[in-house]
């Protein structure tokens, strides 16, 4: 009996030994296995990422030399011919102030009072107010000048200034002071008709009003949408 339960642990034994023989060489295979498919999926990616970049490179070429043709083509254009209408509407444009224009004219800053106030006046007394600008505006322009602009916003048909706190709103954007206000139009007719308006020499008691003729001055285009939702063409 001890014999044979000898024998038949040895057997048992065997056949264990067997089974994990071949279990470990599946499972070796199996392990080779996915670290090939991983080698290939890398070497897959790295061809795929190569061809992408090469094919990057040749297209942004390409759109180079796409460009480079057209800019040579615009180069070699003719010089297009100014036809009346083209003049015309030239024309409206810089008069309705869409065009940025150049030329002498005057130079006016109003600031608040840098004084101190005097005993019991109140401070709003200290502030540059939508007034004083509107009439410095309106002033300048019945004195014959052609363009006008406050803090680089264009003065136009459509602009709207108007205090906001304690700080003033042109064409939709809110500045504090100083409010620089540039003119260009006949220096001599400006400044005189500054000096000798009561208003502005009044307000100059208040805050800091000044002014000066300049040789060249920048006016800037409006550059706001000219959009007028509720009026239209009218039938002639």
């Amino acid at each position: 009996m001890g014999r044979l339960a000898m024998g038949g642990s040895w057997r048992w034994g065997l056949i264990l030994g067997m089974v994990c023989m071949v279990l470990g060489m599946g499972l070796s295979q199996q392990l080779r296995l996915v670290s090939q498919l991983n080698n290939t999926t890398r070497v897959q990616q790295g061809r795929i990422l190569t061809f992408l970049v090469t094919r990057t490179v040749e297209q942004n070429q390409s759109l180079r030399n796409q460009i480079a043709n057209l800019l040579n083509r615009v180069n070699n254009l003719p010089s297009p011919m100014v036809t009346p209408m083209a003049e015309k509407l030239a024309v409206i444009r810089r008069m309705a102030g869409l065009t940025s224009v150049e030329g002498p004219g005057v130079e006016v800053i109003l600031h608040d009072a840098v004084k101190p106030s005097y005993p019991g006046e109140p401070s709003v007394y200290q502030l540059v107010h939508d007034q004083y600008v509107l009439h410095v505006v309106a002033l300048l322009s019945a004195a014959g000048a052609t363009a006008i602009s406050i803090d680089g916003q264009r003065y136009v048909s459509t602009t709207s200034i108007f205090c906001a706190g304690p700080t003033i709103r042109i064409n939709g954007i809110n500045y504090g002071a100083p409010y620089v206000v540039l003119a260009v139009g006949a220096p001599q007719a400006l400044l005189t008709a500054l000096a000798d308006d009561p208003d502005v020499q009044g307000w100059s008691q208040l805050v800091s009003i000044s002014y000066r003729a300049e040789n060249r001055l920048k006016v800037v285009g409006y550059r706001g949408q000219v959009q007028f939702n509720n009026a239209r063409p009218a039938k002639i």
